[in-house]
C-alpha cells in the first residue's frame, strides 16, 4: 500500500505541473509581463518578460520530471532509467533555454548537468 503512495504524489506533481503553468500564465505572468514599471535586464524588456515566463515553465517541467521519476521508483526502475529521466529533464531545460533565451548563461550549466547524471547512472 506504501508503495502505491508513489503513484499518488506522481499523479498529484503532474497535475501541480500543469495548474502551474496553466493558472500562473494566465493569472500571475499575464499581469507582471504587461507591467509598464518591468525592469530591464541585459537592457531589453523582452529579455526580462522571457526569463520569467520560462523561469516559471520550467519550474513545472522539474515537477513534471520528478513524477516521472516517482513512477519509475514505483514499478521498480534502477538507477540507470531514474537517471536517464533525471538527465532527460534537465537536458529539456537547456535546450528550452537555448532555443527560446540563448544570453542566459544557465544553459552550458544544465547541459553539463545532464551529461553528468546520465553518464554517473550508467
Amino acid at each position: 500500500m506504501q508503495h502505491n503512495l508513489l503513484l499518488v504524489g506522481a499523479l498529484l506533481l503532474a497535475v501541480i505541473g500543469f495548474m502551474h503553468s496553466y493558472l500562473g500564465e494566465r493569472f500571475v505572468l499575464s499581469r507582471i509581463l504587461v507591467m509598464p514599471d518591468l525592469p530591464k535586464l541585459r537592457g531589453s524588456r523582452e529579455y526580462m518578460q522571457s526569463l520569467l515566463r520560462w523561469a516559471w515553465h520550467l519550474t513545472s517541467i522539474a515537477w513534471w520530471g520528478t513524477a516521472v521519476t516517482l513512477v519509475a521508483l514505483w514499478t521498480g526502475r534502477g538507477l540507470a532509467a531514474i537517471g536517464a529521466i533525471t538527465a532527460a529533464t534537465f537536458a529539456l531545460h537547456g535546450i528550452i533555454i537555448v532555443v527560446l533565451n540563448r544570453r542566459h548563461p544557465a544553459w552550458p550549466l544544465f547541459f553539463l548537468a545532464a551529461a553528468a547524471i546520465w553518464f554517473g547512472t550508467r
